[in-house]
């Protein structure tokens, strides 16, 4: 046994162990914001496939595309864009 450094090792375990524990709730934070989003994303394409608020159709084909910023978001949700401006031009019975 070393007479230098025999606490440094225990004190290197803790921190390690502090990281260890910091990162999972780091990603539990991750998970919760995640799944908040997704909880969200699924009421407004409620709201918006039932047109259930009104304009929310016509705010959303008109500014959805400058909100997203990738290049690959964008060739994502332009089926979804062009289905809205479509549905805004000629509603149908609801």
């Amino acid at each position: 046994m070393s007479l230098l450094g025999g606490s440094d090792l225990k004190e290197q375990q803790k921190i390690n162990e502090l990281e260890l524990k910091i990162n999972r709730e780091k990603q539990k934070l991750d998970k919760k914001l995640t799944r908040q989003k997704i909880l969200l994303g699924a009421f407004l394409v409620d709201a918006l496939e039932n047109d259930k608020v009104d304009g929310l159709a016509q705010y959303t084909a008109d500014n959805l595309d400058t909100f997203l910023t990738r290049q690959g978001d964008k060739n994502l949700m332009s089926e979804l864009i062009s289905n809205l401006e479509k549905s805004v031009e000629s509603p149908t019975d609801r």
